[in-house]
């Protein structure tokens, strides 16, 4: 079977949608499946020989700052690059990935011209929320599930704190000329990697007959990472964003026990208010910016636990099947997906959205007591092998893949 894998970004990080595109790949082929990728050109793209057919990303050429977020959201030459990769490879199955403001949700009117079977993995809540997580002025957010996404985008300035208002409006357009094309009734199959997501984006007008949940895999290494050593250490791996919670994280802090450290890796568009911060309060914070998964995977090596003080609706965080199949705890916030990776207690620690002081006493806990945080990683690492096995969610991929070959709804071109 030949597969075209679309996706904005072909290289391996720094988030988890091209952690998850990258397992896929690897999976497809060692399968015995032909694997055509398909994204935009930068200096950093991994090799491959399709790379000729990889457009600009959208918006590279424009001179204004409205322009290139106008331009984000149909991006006319990856429609016609894909046009052609099309016509020159015939795949069996597309599998769509997150390809807004970047490749644009032109590829889909592309599929659709040229009738290819469509399955898209939906890695956050673009779908039904322009600012893809469900999160406004520092909190979760569902006004878009009822509708009026342009409106609400514009009012609340979703995005404007990320760019402009003109990333907000782009952004709100975009909802809307989905909606007018109808770009998602193409798509044969939504994967969505946990219920609480699957809830969401139906709540939000997609069909539920046509949303299904396949949890991310994540691969284990052959053992467990060394257990927690003393003084505690504890381990955060992602963005440097406001909605991961890590100003709560900071604030923290200053609840640890003497000589404990908190080690961020990760950038974003908070490193430097966070810096900020450890350095004036004289954080036992370290920041070591991006660095490759396997840096990481080292650090987890007699670190105390991972941590993920989210405030939005996490969805099915890479950082957390990773640092599980490590044999490391995670304390993480009990909100959107995470419940159920973490089960409070037995393979983690939950705590209350936004609550410093609960952080702070679940670290502690886990700090003063190193045989209870390995028998909660032991048993985390169980978990991820049982239900998040890579050969196992192949099975269930190409099983999906099958169904949607076979229905293979077709929509009127536009």
């Amino acid at each position: 079977m030949r597969v075209l894998l679309v996706t904005s970004h072909y290289k391996p990080g720094p988030g988890g949608a091209e952690t998850v595109v990258s397992l896929t790949e690897q999976l497809l082929r060692e399968a015995g499946h032909d694997v055509v990728p398909f994204a935009v050109a930068e200096p950093d793209t991994s090799p491959t020989p399709w790379l000729p057919w990889f457009p600009p990303p959208a918006g590279s050429g424009a001179r204004t700052e409205p322009g290139r977020r106008l331009a984000g959201i149909y991006s006319t030459p990856a429609r016609r690059a894909l046009d052609a990769l099309l016509t020159q490879i015939g795949p069996d199955i597309a599998h769509v990935h997150h390809v807004h403001e970047f490749l644009t949700l032109s590829v889909l009117d592309a599929l659709r011209h040229h009738e290819i079977p469509t399955v898209m993995t939906l890695h956050d809540y673009k779908a039904v929320c322009p600012n893809y997580r469900l999160f406004t002025q520092g909190r979760p957010c569902e006004r878009c599930l009822s509708g009026g996404r342009l409106v609400n985008a514009l009012r609340h300035g979703c995005l404007a704190g990320e760019g402009s208002a003109w990333r907000a409006a782009a952004a709100g357009a975009e909802a809307g000329l989905a909606a007018m094309r109808g770009w998602w009734r193409w798509v044969g199959l939504f994967i969505a990697p946990s219920v609480f997501l699957r809830d969401r984006v139906v709540a939000g007008g997609l069909p539920s007959d046509r949303v299904v949940v396949l949890p991310n895999p994540v691969v284990p290494p052959d053992r467990p990472v060394a257990p927690p050593g003393r003084p505690a250490r504890f381990v955060y791996a992602g963005r440097l964003v406001a909605e991961k919670g890590l100003d709560v994280l900071l604030t923290a802090a200053h609840g640890l026990p003497p000589g404990s450290a908190i080690d961020l890796y990760g950038v974003g568009r908070a490193e430097a208010s966070i810096r900020r911060r450890v350095a004036t309060e004289s954080l036992p914070v370290r920041l070591h910016g991006f660095t490759a998964k396997t840096i990481v995977t080292e650090a987890f090596g007699g670190a105390t636990a991972a941590v993920l003080p989210a405030l939005w609706y996490e969805n099915c965080p890479m950082s957390v099947l990773e640092a599980a199949a490590c044999g490391l705890p995670v304390v993480a916030s009990r909100i959107g997906g995470l419940p159920e990776l973490l089960d409070d207690g037995r393979t983690g620690l939950l705590v209350p959205p936004g609550e410093p002081r609960a952080l702070a006493a679940a670290l502690r806990s886990l700090a003063a007591d190193p045989s209870y945080a390995r028998a909660l990683g032991a048993a985390a690492r169980g978990h991820v092998i049982r239900h998040h096995a890579p050969v196992q969610h192949l099975t269930v991929l190409l099983r999906h893949y099958a169904s949607v070959m076979t229905s293979h709804h077709r929509a009127a071109p536009p």
